[in-house]
């Protein structure tokens, strides 16, 4: 589950610090690769690696009229079967001063995989804004959430502040509220900082849900990333 390469960040979809894409001057094209390790692929407040560390990286395309496309993958282990997340989206953002909108569609899918019987596949659109360090972003299943029978027509919805605290370092908070039809909605929240040293982005955040710790995939953790990008 794609959200931002930040396990810090409010900016929706991957769990560490992805850089801008690169330009080749007088191009309106640009390509970006990223890979990294975290300690707990989180998505949500849920841990989709049983609370293990996982590998991830992906590739993005940009257009300079605001158009963009990518893939992303992770390591899993929250299947009956399947140990794999391959996420595709494609969208379209833009800025108007401090204000900044984003839409589009993401799919995740995970070969081979099947939990409950059901498949996990999953499909969503997304309207995301933003005011200088505030954000805000919306998503609709247009599909079973995540193989919850039933679930199409679920909704997230996420608020998060991201603001430069100095000497390179970013301090992030973010709170999400998942709604699930036929199933248990929650809330998550995160709290963490961020930092880029000698080319590599770090991350440390604390992460936390309201549904029952019993289960220690959605417990309280603390969750380390660590990043390269190309």
């Amino acid at each position: 589950m794609r959200k931002s390469l930040v396990t810090l960040s409010v900016l929706a979809a991957l769990p560490f610090v992805s850089a801008a894409p690169a330009m080749a001057q007088g191009s309106p094209h640009s390509v970006s690769a990223n890979v990294g390790f975290v300690s707990d692929y989180a998505y949500r407040g849920i841990s989709q690696t049983n609370e293990n560390m996982a590998i991830q990286g992906g590739f993005d395309y940009a257009h300079a009229s605001g158009l963009y496309a990518g893939v992303w993958g992770s390591s899993i282990d929250w299947l009956d079967k399947g140990g794999v997340e391959a996420d595709v989206y494609g969208g379209y953002k833009a800025e108007m001063g401090d204000f900044g909108y984003d839409v589009g569609v993401l799919h995740y899918a995970y070969p081979g995989g099947e939990i409950g019987g059901e498949s996990p596949d999953t499909t969503e659109v997304y309207l995301g804004a933003s005011w200088k360090f505030v954000s805000f972003k919306f998503s609709h299943a247009f599909s079973d959430l995540f193989g919850t029978p039933d679930s199409d027509g679920s909704q997230y919805y996420e608020l998060g502040a991201s603001y430069d605290v100095g000497a390179g370092f970013t301090a992030a908070a973010h709170f999400g509220r998942q709604k699930i039809k036929h199933g248990t909605s929650y809330n998550d929240w995160k709290i963490g900082i961020s930092k880029e040293y000698a080319g590599f982005g770090f991350g440390l955040a604390y992460i936390d849900t309201d549904l029952d710790d019993s289960d220690d995939n959605v417990d309280e953790r603390i969750v380390f990333s660590v990043s390269k990008s190309f």
